[in-house]
Formats: C-alpha cells, sequence, structure tokens
C-alpha cells in the first residue's frame, strides 16, 4: 500500500488494489475466454441445467454431513431449514449465472462478496476455509465435465470466478490484521453502501481506508475518483490507477478532518472512529 501526501489536497490519495469486475476481466483475457468461447459454452446450457436442481441439493447435503463445513456453518447438530433454503437458493442463481456464462461487472462483485463473506463478513459471522470454497468449485467442474462435450473453456472460467472470490476472502482476513482495533462509518448519501460501521484493526489512517474501500467497492465508486498515475517497472514507466477522495468529501478521525492532522499517515489508537462524510447540502 502506497501513499501520497505532500500536499494537503494530495493527502487522501490512495494506491488501491484492482476492483472485481478488472480483475475478472483481466484473468478472462489472460484465459483466453473471448465472446466466440463463451458463445459455445452457452450452447452447453440446456444440458447443464437439467440436473442442476439435484446436483445443488446434492452439494448442500455434502456440507450439512462433513464435520468441517457443518462446524464452520454452525449447522452441528441441526440444520436450520430457513437458512438452508435460503443458501440453496443463492448457490442456485449463482450456479444459473455461471451456466449462463455471466462475465458482467455486476457479477464479478456477486463473485467478490461471496468471497468477503467466506471471510467472515457474512450475517453470520462465519469463516469458511479457502480449501472447502475450493473443493466445492471443484464438483462444480466435475458436474460440468461430465455433462458438456470440451470442458476446457468452463475451467478457466471457474478457476477465474474461484481467485475473484479468493481475493474477496484475503481482504476480509486483512480487516483482523493491524496494530489496533478501530471502526470506520460512513454518513449520508454513502451510509447505503456500508450501513453498518466497520470493524478492522490498522495502525493508521491509510491502512485503515484500504482497508475499508478495499472490502466495498461500492463506496469506493460513491467517495472516490480515479487519478491517472504511473509506476516506474524496471526502465520503463507503466500506467497506474490512484484513488483520491471526490472534492468535498472528507475523512473525519474522532470529528477531526485527517486532512489537518498527518493525513494517511495519522496514527491511530484503540477505540478511534473513522468517519466518511460526504458533502452537505
Amino acid at each position: 500500500m502506497k501513499q501520497v501526501s505532500s500536499r494537503p489536497e494530495e493527502a487522501l490519495v490512495l494506491d488501491l488494489p484492482p476492483l472485481p469486475e478488472e480483475v475478472f476481466a483481466d484473468l478472462l483475457a489472460f484465459g483466453g475466454l473471448g465472446e466466440e468461447e463463451k458463445r459455445a459454452m452457452r450452447l452447453d446450457a440446456e444440458r447443464l441445467l437439467e440436473e442442476a436442481a439435484s446436483f445443488v441439493a446434492g452439494v448442500y447435503d455434502h456440507l450439512s454431513r462433513h464435520p468441517g463445513t457443518a462446524r464452520a456453518l454452525g449447522w452441528e447438530g441441526r440444520v436450520p431449514e430457513e437458512e438452508l433454503y435460503t443458501r440453496r437458493a443463492f448457490f442456485s442463481a449463482w450456479l444459473a449465472r455461471t451456466i449462463g456464462v455471466d462475465t458482467s461487472a455486476e457479477f464479478a462483485r456477486e463473485v467478490y462478496r461471496a468471497g468477503l463473506w467466506h471471510g467472515g463478513l457474512g450475517p453470520k459471522g462465519a469463516l469458511i476455509p479457502p480449501e472447502y470454497v475450493g473443493l466445492s468449485f471443484a464438483q462444480v467442474g466435475r458436474y460440468v465435465a461430465e455433462r458438456v462435450r470440451d470442458v476446457r473453456p468452463w475451467l478457466v472460467y471457474l478457476s477465474v470466478q474461484e481467485e475473484v472470490m479468493r481475493k474477496g476472502f484475503d481482504a476480509a482476513l486483512a480487516l483482523r490484521e493491524g496494530k489496533v482495533a478501530v471502526r470506520f462509518q460512513a454518513l449520508g448519501l454513502a451510509h447505503p453502501a456500508l450501513p453498518r460501521p466497520l470493524a478492522l484493526r490498522a495502525g493508521g489512517v491509510g491502512e485503515a481506508l484500504f482497508k475499508a474501500f478495499a472490502v466495498n467497492p461500492a463506496l469506493r465508486d460513491l467517495a472516490l475518483e480515479a487519478l491517472a498515475a504511473e509506476e516506474e517497472v524496471g526502465l520503463w514507466l507503466e500506467p497506474k490507477t490512484l484513488w483520491r477522495l471526490r472534492p468535498r468529501w472528507a475523512v473525519l478521525l474522532n470529528g477531526r478532518d485527517v486532512r489537518y492532522l498527518e493525513g494517511l499517515a495519522t496514527p491511530l489508537r484503540e477505540g478511534d472512529l473513522l468517519t466518511l462524510l460526504p458533502p452537505g447540502r
């Protein structure tokens, strides 16, 4: 994580990871999954949908019976029927979009959000070990392989999704690592993107903002604007994108604008409250 803080107006410039949809598009291109390949994959949809409902039921039956996943999901002893229905519905919707070869930015964010939930940011705060997620993707891969003529593009597509999901998982885990425990809240028009304060650990304002915006792309859309920059790579310069706070937005530390403290370098103390404040009317 890098920061730029030489002048007050530059004090809140962040070097953030790529957005989920950028990672998604880049990896799909790297894997050679273009429009022609996607059109061919969609011809497999009917065969894949025929037994999809039974497959979903089988996956969750397995998850509920395996001690490790049952423990992670809080399903030891008895599986709550309402929660099981909700999880199966979510998985079914994801599978349907996968069978339709959805490569939209919105779908990329949904996959990333699933990774955040696996990393403990879901409603129950459950931490789903990544090895179980990987094996679940393998189950989907096997289901597809048994029903299509050419499984290779499907494996690329599933691998890309797994990587995007893993990045969400890693971003969620990073919230637990840091010097002190603080909270980050968003007010005004930013509040719907972060309805509840986010608990995280960080040593300074820059680290806290990096983590908060990494787990919440929608908040980045609202509060930040892209800033074209260059990065030295060996003997040449590569273009890159930095992110800065939009005009008249502010970040407060216990009620004080951090730009008039030490900017991103402002140290944090246990229990501090950071507030993202949009412009007033």
